[in-house]
C-alpha cells in the first residue's frame, strides 16, 4: 500500500475547512476564507508565472511529467503546450485501443475527435469514448465542450489458399 499524497491530503484539507467555514453562523468567517485562498492561489501562481519564463517552455515541458505540477500550470494558464497539442497527447494514451484519430478544436474552445477503435479494443464503443473524454478533459479543462465519435476498424480480410492447394 502506497502513501497517500501529500498535495491531495492538502487538498482535501482545505475543501474541509472552507466547508466547515461555510456552515459557521458567521458568514464573515466563510467569506474571509474564500478570499484569502483567492489570494494565495494568486500568490502561488505569480510564482509560478516567474519560475515557468525563467525556465522557458521546454525546460517547463518537461515538468509536465508530473500530473500534479501540471495542473498547476493549467489552473494559472501556463502551461507550456496549447490546448489542441494537450487533446492529441490525450487521445495518444490510448494506443491498444485507437487505430487511428482526428482531432480538432475550433475557435469556440469545442474539441472535435473522430476515433477509429482499432481490433485490441475489447471494451464497447461507449467506455472508450468515455475513457477518452475524461483523459482529454484534465489535459485540456479550459474546452468548452467536447464531441467525440468513434467508430470501428474494418474487419481484416481473411485470406487462405484456394481450395485444393493446401
Amino acid at each position: 500500500m502506497s502513501a497517500p499524497d501529500p498535495a491531495q491530503v492538502a487538498a482535501a484539507r482545505v475543501e474541509e475547512l472552507l466547508a466547515g467555514l461555510r456552515a459557521s453562523p458567521d458568514p464573515r468567517a466563510a467569506t474571509a476564507a474564500e478570499e484569502l485562498t483567492g489570494c494565495l492561489v494568486q500568490l502561488y501562481g505569480e510564482g509560478l508565472a516567474r519560475i515557468v519564463e525563467r525556465l522557458g517552455p521546454e525546460r517547463t515541458a518537461g515538468l509536465c511529467a508530473d500530473p500534479l505540477v501540471e495542473s498547476l500550470l493549467l489552473v494559472h494558464d501556463l502551461h507550456p503546450q496549447d490546448t489542441g497539442t494537450r487533446v492529441r497527447r490525450a487521445v495518444e494514451r490510448f494506443p491498444a485501443y485507437v487505430e487511428g484519430f482526428t482531432a480538432e478544436v475550433d475557435a469556440a474552445g469545442v474539441a472535435h475527435l473522430s476515433l477509429t477503435a482499432g481490433p485490441a479494443c475489447g471494451s464497447s464503443r461507449d467506455a472508450l469514448k468515455t475513457e477518452v473524454a475524461e483523459a482529454v478533459r484534465a489535459a485540456a479543462p479550459e474546452l468548452t465542450g467536447l464531441r467525440v465519435r468513434v467508430s470501428a476498424a474494418p474487419p481484416l480480410l481473411r485470406i487462405s489458399m484456394r481450395p485444393g492447394l493446401a
